[in-house]
């Protein structure tokens, strides 16, 4: 029976022809980035940019930018990771492409995260209206976790969407998701524009790489299986 939506997931589970070199990118970002990181923990290069659209944050701006900041703060977001692989496996009537989408989502969140200490760049002095809506932000600034949870999410969804009718919607709104997030995170005063341009780069340099690895190991376990069902059916 054909999946709802003809949904299969086939260019989330395929895997790489070249994984090697997506993983020598990957690699190649997360150095890249850690040593713009500390740059920026030395430098003042994006203070002044970043200011400047804290200040916007006034009226419909302002209550936007805290709708997406607070729909995305981590407890939130990892439901609605859950709560998104739950309807993949719904939409596709397999393990594979669930497994593959919240393995690429979470480690390319989640090695964003990481970066975080090892970097160690203060947050923004936040304004005390910001602060009273969404709290103080107590974790290190660099690269902006939600940003790169954001696009993570967009970048699965429209690998699972690209086979069928709805790849251009999704991509549209995926991009209106993000370019939000994105300015949501500076606009709030809550992480400077170079740590959310960098979740950005994170995202384009290291998520092909995870989905690329979870996808060889899905395939690798699913022809285990197979090979022991067939074995038993002998």
């Amino acid at each position: 029976m054909t999946p709802p939506f003809a949904v299969t997931g086939s260019v989330l589970t395929h895997p790489p022809a070249r994984l090697r070199r997506q993983a020598a990118v990957a690699v190649a970002t997360i150095v890249g980035l850690v040593l713009v990181g500390f740059l920026l923990r030395l430098t003042e290069i994006d203070v002044a940019a970043s200011a400047a659209l804290h200040h916007l944050r006034e009226g419909a701006l302002r209550s936007t930018a805290e709708a997406f900041y607070l729909a995305l703060k981590p407890m939130p977001a990892a439901i609605i990771m859950l709560a998104a692989t739950a309807a993949v496996v719904g939409l596709t009537r397999s393990w594979r492409p669930a497994v593959v989408f919240l393995g690429a989502v979470a480690a390319t969140w989640g090695s964003a995260e990481a970066v975080k200490v090892v970097v160690g760049r203060p947050r923004p002095g936040m304004s005390e209206a910001a602060m009273a809506t969404i709290g103080r932000a107590a974790d290190a600034s660099f690269p902006s976790g939600h940003v790169a949870f954001t696009a993570a999410f967009v970048a699965a969804c429209v690998c699972l969407a690209w086979g069928t009718r709805w790849r251009s919607l999704v991509i549209a709104m995926g991009a209106v998701l993000v370019a939000g997030m994105t300015a949501a995170v500076v606009i709030e005063g809550v992480h400077y524009l170079g740590d959310a341009v960098a979740s950005l780069v994170w995202a384009a340099g290291v998520f092909p790489a995870v989905r690329g690895g979870w996808a060889v190991a899905v395939a690798r376990v699913d022809a285990g299986m197979r090979r022991r069902r067939a074995r038993r059916v002998v």
